[in-house]
């Protein structure tokens, strides 16, 4: 434990939490499905007309959709290694989170490409107003995970299994 962080900051094996910031992020990210899970209507397929709006300026095309979708798939291998971010957890999910900060910066260049992409593919001719937003959020994500040291205190620490963990790993 550090002297930078409250008690409050830390889980309960004794490791560093993510801030506020990053679960904004990872909404931030995690948005193409998360607008796209709003748009089913109790599981009847039927749309909500105010979010089918919505969805439609945000993502005119399905070819642009696709593109987000696999944008926040970094985003979400990293919320999976934080889920199991428990002793004894696999080494994959441990390299996972270690390297977070390079999992969040890949997944804001992505999401620039999804603006950019379909002005060079033709698909659209101009960025929409939801695009340039878009653009000036993750240019403050970008200096946000260049500078937090929170955050690259957070991902460096990752739970030790000890030997209580493995004797009653092997008494289950």
């Amino acid at each position: 434990m550090s002297d930078k962080y409250t008690f409050k900051d830390y889980d309960k094996y004794l490791c560093l939490k993510p801030g506020l910031e990053f679960w904004l992020m990872a909404l931030f990210f995690l948005r193409p499905l998360i607008l796209k899970f709003s748009t089913i209507q109790r599981g009847r397929g039927a749309k909500s007309a105010s979010v089918s709006k919505l969805y439609d300026l945000a993502y005119p095309d399905h070819f642009i959709f696709f593109l987000a979708v696999m944008a926040a798939i970094p985003a979400i291998m990293l919320l999976v290694s934080y889920a199991k971010r428990i002793p004894g957890a696999s080494e994959r999910m441990q390299k996972i989170w270690c390297n977070g900060l390079k999992y969040l910066g890949l997944t804001a260049i992505l999401n620039v490409l999804v603006v950019f992409l379909p002005i060079f593919m033709g698909k659209i001719h101009a960025v929409h107003v939801y695009g340039w937003i878009q653009l000036g959020i993750l240019i403050l994500i970008m200096g946000y995970l260049y500078k937090s040291e929170r955050l690259r205190d957070a991902f460096a620490d990752f739970p030790v299994e000890t030997e209580d963990d493995r004797n009653q790993a092997k008494k289950a």
